[in-house]
C-alpha cells in the first residue's frame, strides 16, 4: 500500500514538471510536508474535459469519497485502489474511465512487513522510496466529486492513489507499491480514450532507489527534512 509520502515541491514547479496549469487558490500557502497522512489535502494532475485539452494541477482530499459517501469517515480506508480489482470495486469502476489522475509525490514510505515479527517493543521498519534522481513521481490515481451533506453540500474533490504487486526489489519490504507513471505513460493515464489499464504495472527495480528510516516518521506529527535521511549506509 501507500500511506504515506513526501511533498517538497512547490505547486508551482510541479505544475511547469508535468505542463500543466496551476489552479490552486491556496499554492501561495504551500509548505513542504515530510510526511504527508491520509484525509489531508494533496496535490494532483488531471486533465478534464473541456478545457482545451489542458492539464490541471488541483488539490484534492487524499481517500476517496464516493457519490454516495454520508460523510467522510470512509475516506481515511480508501486512500488506495488495487489495480487488479478496479474494474470490479463499485467505488471505482466508474471512475476509471474519466477520473484517472497523477499524483506527484518526492517519495514515498513503506513500512516494512515481510519476514519479520512486529511488536509493541519491535515496531515496524519504516523505509523512504523516490527516484534516485530525486525528480517527483508520477502516480496513477483516481479522484471524484462528492457533495458534503454537512456544509451545505460543499463540492469536494478526493482521490486513491492506485496500487500494484511490487517488483523484486521492493517485494523484500511489503506485498503492494504504489503504480508510477514515466514519460508518454503520463498522458496516456490522463487521457486516453480507453482505460490504459495495461500502465498499472510494477515499476522496474532500478527505476527507484529504498533505504531505511527513523521510526520517528511514525508519529505524523513529526515533519522535517531528518525523516528522510538514511539510517543505514548502503542505498538499493
Amino acid at each position: 500500500m501507500c500511506g504515506r509520502f513526501v511533498a517538497t515541491t512547490a505547486p508551482s514547479d510541479l505544475a511547469l514538471l508535468f505542463d500543466a496549469v496551476l489552479d490552486d487558490p491556496f499554492a501561495d500557502q504551500f509548505r513542504p510536508n515530510y510526511n504527508v497522512a491520509p484525509t489531508t489535502q494533496i496535490m494532483t494532475v488531471v486533465q478534464p474535459e473541456g478545457v482545451n485539452g489542458a492539464r490541471l494541477l488541483q488539490r484534492a482530499h487524499w481517500g476517496l469519497l464516493p457519490s454516495w459517501s454520508k460523510d467522510r469517515k470512509r475516506a481515511a480506508s480508501m486512500i488506495n485502489a488495487r489495480s487488479e480489482t478496479l474494474t470490479e470495486k463499485p467505488s471505482f469502476r466508474n471512475l476509471v474511465a474519466k477520473h484517472r489522475c497523477v499524483i506527484p509525490v518526492d517519495g514515498y514510505y513503506e513500512w516494512r512487513t515481510v519476514d519479520v515479527a512486529v511488536g509493541p517493543k519491535t515496531p515496524k521498519r519504516p523505509y523512504f522510496i523516490a527516484s534516485p534522481d530525486r525528480v517527483p513521481l508520477a502516480l496513477a490515481g483516481l479522484w471524484t466529486t462528492w457533495k458534503d451533506p454537512e456544509r451545505n453540500g460543499e463540492l469536494v474533490r478526493s482521490c486513491a492513489i492506485i496500487t500494484t504487486t511490487p517488483n523484486a526489489r521492493l517485494a523484500t519490504i511489503h506485498d503492494r507499491m504504489p503504480c508510477v507513471l514515466d514519460g508518454d505513460d503520463i498522458g496516456e493515464w490522463l487521457a486516453g480514450e480507453f482505460p490504459p489499464l495495461h500502465l498499472l504495472r510494477a515499476a522496474a527495480p532500478e527505476r527507484l532507489q529504498h533505504y531505511s528510516v527513523s521510526t520517528a516518521v511514525n508519529t505524523v506529527r513529526n515533519n522535517g527534512a531528518e525523516l528522510i535521511e538514511p539510517t543505514e549506509t548502503t542505498l538499493f
